[in-house]
Order: C-alpha cells, then sequence, then structure tokens
C-alpha cells in the first residue's frame, strides 16, 4: 500500500482534528474525508489511537530539530526565533492542546513521552537565557509564562472561533516577545 495514502490521511485527520477536535472525529468521519474505506483506514492505522500516536511523532520530529538549536552566541533575535518557530508548530498541532486531556488518555506515546519534550523545552530555554541574562534570579517563573503562551496562549483565540490563522499566531508572537521585553530581556 502506498505512503501517499498513509500521508493523506495524517494530514486530513490533523486538519480535522484542528478544526472540530478529537470528540467530533471518529474514523468514519476520516475515511470521508479522505475516500477510503474504513478497511483501508485499518490497514494503516487499526484503531484511532495509532493516527494520533503518528501525529504525536511528526509534532515530535519537528519540534526536536528546533530544540536541537544550539544556544552558543545567541542574541534576543535568535530566542525569539526559536519560540516564533515553536508556537507555529504548536498551532500547527494545535489539536494537542486543545484536547490536551482526551489526548493524553487516548496517545500511549503522547503521554509517555510528552513530558520528557516538555522537560527538553525548558532546559534549552534556560541555556538561551543563561546565555543572555546570567545574573537573572525570576528565570523559571519567566520561564512558566512562556510556556503558557507557547502551549495555551493562542488557544482562547481558536476557541472564541478567529479563523485568521495568521493573526493568531502573530498575537502569540506578539505576546511572547511582550513578556520578554517586560521582563527586561
Amino acid at each position: 500500500m502506498s505512503n501517499k495514502t498513509r500521508e493523506r490521511i495524517l494530514t486530513t485527520t490533523l486538519a480535522l482534528l484542528n478544526e472540530k477536535g478529537l470528540s467530533q472525529t471518529p474514523t468514519r468521519t476520516i475515511t470521508q474525508k479522505v475516500d477510503i474505506s474504513q478497511g483501508h483506514l485499518t490497514y494503516y492505522f487499526p484503531k484511532r489511537a495509532d493516527i494520533l500516536d503518528a501525529l504525536y511523532g511528526l509534532y515530535h520530529e519537528q519540534l526536536t530539530v528546533i530544540l536541537s538549536t544550539p544556544t552558543e552566541n545567541v542574541g534576543k533575535y535568535e530566542l525569539f526565533a526559536w519560540l516564533d518557530a515553536m508556537l507555529e508548530i504548536n498551532y500547527t498541532f494545535r489539536f494537542l492542546f486543545l484536547d490536551f486531556a482526551q489526548v493524553m488518555r487516548e496517545s500511549s506515546t503522547f503521554k509517555a513521552e510528552y513530558l520528557a519534550l516538555r522537560h527538553l523545552r525548558k532546559q534549552r530555554f534556560m541555556e538561551f537565557m543563561q546565555r543572555l541574562a546570567p545574573k537573572k534570579s525570576n528565570l523559571d517563573l519567566v520561564y512558566q509564562q512562556v510556556e503558557m503562551i507557547l502551549e495555551f496562549g493562542m488557544l482562547y483565540d481558536v476557541i472564541e472561533g478567529k479563523q485568521d490563522e495568521l493573526a493568531i499566531l502573530e498575537k502569540a508572537k506578539q505576546d511572547v516577545r511582550r513578556l520578554m521585553v517586560d521582563a527586561s530581556f
């Protein structure tokens, strides 16, 4: 069977999950949108949780690339670019955060790996910040605020039904920058 079909299933499911949410995206809806049979879908993904695991794998892969950015010789603009890239990835996979508890229940991969990925993100942020502001004492507090924006800040606009993706993403980026400026970085 074709990898193109698998990619089409994942791309379509990601769009459906981001638009409708996990509870409104049964496998029947996926098969109708992709125009394949239920049997064809189960050939690639025996359970919906397998689709979630595959989508989380894509999220993890993209975020890991960003997290591997060297922290040596960086300035605040590189930090902002790094944070912007994470916001863009989180927005692309926003269903993970919109339906966080349900995804945790259904995806064993997400549940097992998310906390480690979150820890790595904090570690990398702290490395950036240690280089930019080695004498700052409130880095943990700043990170907690940045993390809230990274994971959940733009979701309020999504939940309220705002459709302009670029505006939602830009607002989140501005929120992070404002936070960093307010914290004197």
